[in-house]
């Protein structure tokens, strides 16, 4: 059986991307149709436990967690060094919360606002109409659904199932996420611990690793790394036997996934079209979490679009200023950061115990920062005594020539960037020779 539906917005992927998207647009009084491959109530199931930065609920207009969804609540967390137990306290509060019962809420607000949910529906094509987007279609269990929209918005998730199949020439890049650029995320859920083992967030930026609670009185023992799954899992390994050597545990059940983890592409628009959420890999630089950094893209989005549907214009240019308020904000925020802690995380051991217990990159500020504004505000005597920081490690040799060197010119890149993105065009005729200097910055080929 094929089927024929118009909407004013077809969003692919009712994840927390889409689903805010949809809320925020069904509010707005559109048509809103929502293509989800999985079952009701099954995504997010692969991950289960979460967290969100409590700040971030009041940001986006949605209602603190409560019942079943809530694990937990933490005011602070803690950051380790590779060696000792020179602990950095970070004051900055949590909820643990349940992935898919969140996404089961985001998806009621967007039902409630007049958006539809089509629930075991896979994208197979995209329409087109005189070579820009017009629709897609999808595949059920009884045959094919055409959905025909003005605007045609990938929230598809890591794949980018629709920015992948777009026609050459629109201006948003189609490449497919290379295996190198995910970040390979192993989840252990332990029981019955130890009573000396950790309790509340932990993270280890050397190991890429952290302890964060479970439910009860149990733990998630996670690591995230880049390039294979196989890597994770050997470094897990280590990470468990240097730091907690024969540590009594049950383990309750172990699962993965990967998140994008590289700088997302230089267009989220083309006409008729815009890219959200990790499949415009959105992900924070420093913990590769994606969802409240990809809400901050679909509110822009959905107020910009907003304003497109009224005057019946989906062109490129409408869509153009959610580039500009996306890269000059938290775009530009989150280069920087990828551009400078891709070379910290990867210092060598006894560089990196140096510079925790001198407060440089790792120290209670600076996670703080990075949390809270996505960027660390440098006052011109933090510099002075970061630079002093430096300086005195390389003199003294606890500093390695390769790590001071490499510390220095990441910061420099980190600077120039952020600043490019900064000045991100607002006119699309003034984009492509920004993005040949950004390629150029990201060390790419033009």
């Amino acid at each position: 059986m094929n089927r024929k539906m118009e909407y004013d917005v077809a969003i692919v992927g009712a994840g927390t991307a889409g689903a805010y998207l949809g809320w925020q647009l069904g509010e707005k009084g559109y048509r809103v149709c929502l293509v989800e491959k999985q079952k009701a109530g099954e995504p997010g199931s692969h991950i289960g436990i979460f967290h969100v930065d409590e700040i971030r609920f009041a940001e986006f207009g949605i209602p603190l967690p409560e019942g079943e969804e809530l694990i937990g609540y933490h005011p602070e967390g803690r950051a380790w060094p590779p060696d000792g137990d020179g602990a950095k306290r970070v004051r900055y509060p949590f909820y643990v919360m349940e992935m898919p019962l969140f996404i089961k809420r985001l998806q009621g607000y967007a039902t409630a606002a007049g958006a539809e949910i089509l629930f075991e529906m896979e994208f197979t094509q995209l329409i087109l109409e005189e070579g820009r987007p017009a629709g897609i279609k999808a595949r059920f269990d009884g045959g094919e659904l055409a959905i025909r929209a003005p605007l045609v918005v990938d929230a598809s998730g890591v794949d980018g199932v629709i920015r992948v199949s777009l026609p050459a020439g629109l201006g948003v890049e189609r490449d497919p996420i290379d295996a190198q650029d995910f970040l390979y995320v192993i989840l252990q859920y332990w029981d019955d611990l130890a009573k000396d083992f950790p309790r509340g967030l932990n993270f280890y930026p050397f190991h890429k690793a952290f302890i964060n609670p479970g439910y009860g009185e149990g733990a998630i023992v996670g690591i995230g790394q880049p390039g294979k799954l196989e890597i994770a899992e050997r470094v897990q390994e280590q990470f468990l036997e240097e730091r907690f050597p024969g540590v009594q545990h049950r383990l309750v059940k172990k699962t993965w996934g990967r998140t994008p983890y590289r700088r997302p592409p230089f267009s989220l628009v083309a006409d008729s079209f815009l890219v959200l959420g990790d499949a415009a890999f959105m992900t924070k630089p420093f913990s590769g979490e994606g969802v409240t950094s990809g809400f901050t893209a679909c509110r822009i989005a959905a107020e910009t679009a907003d304003a497109a549907l009224q005057q019946r214009d989906l062109s490129r240019e409408q869509l153009w200023p959610i580039n500009v308020r996306y890269f000059r904000d938290q775009g530009a925020k989150f280069a920087g950061l990828m551009a400078q802690l891709l070379v910290a995380a990867e210092l060598p051991r006894d560089d990196v115990n140096y510079l925790f217990s001198r407060d440089v990159v790792f120290s209670s500020y600076d996670l703080e920062q990075m949390n809270r504004y996505f960027e660390v505000k440098m006052s011109p005597g933090r510099l002075l005594k970061t630079g002093a920081a430096l300086l005195g490690g390389r003199v003294s040799g606890r500093l390695s020539q390769e790590g001071f060197a490499a510390l220095l010119a990441a910061m420099k890149r980190a600077r120039a960037l952020q600043k490019h993105y900064e000045c991100y065009p607002k006119d699309p005729a003034d984009f492509p020779a920004w993005e040949a200097q950004a390629r150029v910055l990201w060390g790419e080929k033009s």
